[in-house]
Order: C-alpha cells, then structure tokens, then sequence
C-alpha cells in the first residue's frame, strides 16, 4: 500500500512539473513553437514520458488549461470545489452571486494570457476542437453557478442569465479592456461585478 502510495505521488509530483514547465514555454514562446522536446527539459523528463502521461502535445495543453481552471492540479471539478458548493448556502442573493462572479473572475484571469497565446495555434485541427470544447465548458459550468441565484434573477430565465454572464466574463472582453485599454485588473473585476448584478437580479 505504501508502494503505491509513494509511486501514485512520484507520478503527481511529475506530472505537475511537466505542465508547470510546459505553461511557461507556452507563455514565453508560444503553443506552436514549443516542442515535447523543449517541455521535456524543462520538466527534467524524457520526453517519452510527455507523451506517456499526456498522449500528445494538444494533450499536455489540455491539461494545462484544466489546471488553469481550477487553480491547482487536483482531480477535483471546479463545480465540486468547497468555495462553489458553501454559495449555495449563503441566505442573501447579491452576495450569492457576488460568490459567483469571484470564483468566475478568478478563472477568467488565470486562463486569459496562455488562451491569447494558445489562439496562435488554433490553425492545427486539435487545438481548435480543444478551444471550442473548453468554451462549451465555460458556459456549462457558468450556468451551473447561474442556478444558485436562479430563483432570483430579474426577468430572465437561467440561460438567458448564463449568457450574459459567459459574455461579461469573456477573455476577449478580459484583453479587450485590460490589455487594450489599460484598465487595471481590480476595475475589470468591479466592472464585471456591477454589470452581473445590475443585469441578473432584481432591483430594489
């Protein structure tokens, strides 16, 4: 048992330097420049071992973006995570979906540099259906925090509302405004706020 124990880790333990080091060559030189070979080095692996764990560089990137998801690289889904599941506990709606848009803000911040980056290789026909795969993800999982407040939302049913909410929290929106036009990343986060509140619940 202990055996186990110790390989299961050894094998976490390399599998989060292969993405830590992979997250950064993609960030500094980019998703198309980047090789197995160049992440391999960094993660002080072979490279067979690369392709071992992840099966394929559009696999590592998938991988990458997960944990860029959630924070860390625990097997546990953002809608499983404690911080998600205590919202539903919370009595007062604006501050339900203030809980919302945190969590949600925060996904947005962590995953917008590597998706500006990665876009670059969207050209190759896996790391389109990765891109398109992960934004059906972004609205699923959007929804599924949208219907915490649902029973409070201001005219609208719970799509509706999930759509604008995917659409306040879109990294096109997030470059848009704080790499474009400087905004600071607090004024984003506020302006995000405002708007999701002004916008899903009830005045007054």
């Amino acid at each position: 048992m202990a055996v186990s124990t110790g390989r299961h880790e050894r094998a976490q333990q390399t599998r989060a330097r292969i993405c830590t080091a992979a997250k950064e060559l993609f960030l500094r030189q980019g998703y198309g420049a980047t090789t197995i070979t160049d992440v391999a080095k960094g993660a002080g692996v072979a490279h067979q071992t690369v392709y071992f764990v992840f099966g394929s560089k559009a696999g590592l990137l998938a991988a990458v973006l997960d944990a860029e998801i959630v924070g860390d690289l625990d097997a546990v889904p953002l809608l499983q995570r404690p911080e998600v599941e205590r919202i539903a506990t919370d009595a007062d709606p604006v501050r339900r979906l203030q809980r919302v848009v945190t969590i949600a803000v925060d996904v947005t911040e962590r995953l917008a540099p590597l998706y500006e980056i990665v876009r670059g290789g969207a050209a190759d026909a896996d790391v389109r259906e990765l891109l398109d795969r992960h934004e059906e993800q972004r609205r699923r999982s959007l929804r599924a925090l949208v219907e915490l407040v649902a029973d409070d939302l201001r005219d609208l049913d719970v799509d509706e509302a999930a759509d604008r909410l995917y659409a306040l929290l879109s990294h096109e929106v997030y470059w848009l405004l704080v790499q474009r036009r400087g905004w600071s990343a607090g004024r984003w986060r506020n302006h995000v706020a405002t708007e999701a509140r002004r916008q899903l619940l009830e005045t007054g």
